[in-house]
């Protein structure tokens, strides 16, 4: 068996980072776009089944059906961001700009 043997430089190591981090990057687009089964989507968010179907149910959580219920990881990803609550300093916030944009 014959060994290679390759001289590592710290340009050469910048560049395996890069390529190494363009890698993990495109895994994990592919896997923001992936389906999850509802087993999936409760490991992923710490719900239950039950509460899940009962999203489902009031069409409050985005899904897909073909026979199964599935999820797209990116649109419950979407989901969850959008899910945030607006902190009473935010409202606060708000309310003074509205305030000095007119002149109250």
């Amino acid at each position: 068996m014959r060994k290679v043997v390759y001289e590592v430089t710290e340009e050469n190591a910048h560049l395996i980072a890069k390529m190494l981090l363009k890698y993990v990057r495109e895994e994990e687009l592919l896997q923001e776009d992936q389906y999850l089964t509802i087993d999936e989507l409760c490991e992923l968010i710490g719900y239950k089944k039950t509460s899940i179907y009962g999203l489902v149910q009031k069409k409050k959580i985005p899904f897909h059906k073909k026979g199964k219920l599935y999820f797209l990881k990116s649109e419950i990803m979407d989901w969850l961001k959008n899910g945030k609550k607006t902190t009473s300093e935010e409202i606060q916030q708000r309310a003074n700009d509205y305030l000095i944009k007119n002149h109250i």
